[in-house]
């Protein structure tokens, strides 16, 4: 296998799996934020007002802090991932290169490949999220270690998903590697 095709491969497969897991990160976080957070504490503090027979008319303001919730998570985790995807697979791809060609150890490249996506992921999220939140946020008022710690929630389970998704990646080496290995060895 040739270098060029290495870094492809896995450069577009990262991109490819970051853009989808970034959407579905995204917007499972934002909705999950939007409803347990904004919509939970404004109910909590609402809570003498508001009665037990007031509870269906408030099923559809759920439903819209979930949608909204679900949109903004997505603008946050479709760039982030797509970016972060790029270049964990190239990451991963220079990796492979250097460390597991030709790939004789399937088992160590495997657990290589899942540490250190997770921790450049992971990392890489962490920093993509709080840049996309310094566009959107007033300067002067965000509270920055208030916002620092809680996007480490979605950037850690970005890192997890990350580690996951790069099996795909490791299985498609595998797969390269071993074709490779039966057409020179015919």
């Amino acid at each position: 296998m040739t270098t060029s095709r290495l870094l492809w491969g896995t450069t577009w497969r990262g991109g490819a799996w970051g853009l989808l897991a970034g959407t579905f990160v995204g917007a499972t976080f934002g909705a999950l934020f939007g409803n347990t957070l904004i919509f939970g504490v404004g109910l909590l503090q609402q809570q003498e007002r508001i009665g037990l027979s007031d509870l269906p008319q408030l099923i559809p303001a759920f439903a819209i802090f979930a949608i909204i919730g679900s949109v903004m998570g997505a603008l946050f985790g479709v760039p982030t991932g797509f970016a972060v995807g790029v270049a964990n697979g190239l990451l991963l791809g220079i990796i492979s290169r250097m460390f597991f060609y030709p790939l004789t150890d399937v088992r160590g490249y495997r657990w290589v490949i899942a540490l250190i996506s997770m921790t450049f992921t992971a990392l890489a999220s962490w920093v993509g999220f709080m840049l996309i939140m310094l566009l959107y946020a007033n300067q002067d008022k965000a509270n920055w270690v208030g916002l620092a710690i809680f996007l480490i929630v979605p950037a850690l389970i970005a890192g997890v998903i990350a580690g996951a998704v790069s099996q795909i990646g490791a299985r498609w080496y595998e797969k390269a590697s071993r074709d490779l290995r039966l057409e020179i060895g015919s």
